[in-house]
């Protein structure tokens, strides 16, 4: 992920970020198809949001879309 590419940069220059400030980066850094998971992580939960929690659930949603897909190309067509 270039993201912690990015911050592993950082901290070898000694530039230090807050989890929080990390995660924020993060959700700011996604496309405009995340926006609900954005505007959840950032404003439906009490306390900070941590970089931990963002990338679990960005790869919960990853792999909730990769199952819907797999269903979808299994389905078979209702007929009526």
């Amino acid at each position: 992920m270039k993201l912690n590419k990015i911050l592993e940069d950082l901290e070898n220059i000694e530039v230090h970020l807050e989890d929080e400030d990390k995660a924020i980066l993060l959700l700011f850094s996604l496309p405009r198809s995340f926006e609900s998971l954005k505007d959840t992580m950032l404003y439906g939960k009490e306390g900070i949001v941590t970089l931990e929690e963002v990338q679990a659930a960005l790869r919960t949603k990853e792999l909730t879309k990769s199952n819907d897909l797999r269903v979808d190309e299994n389905s078979e067509g209702l007929s009526v």
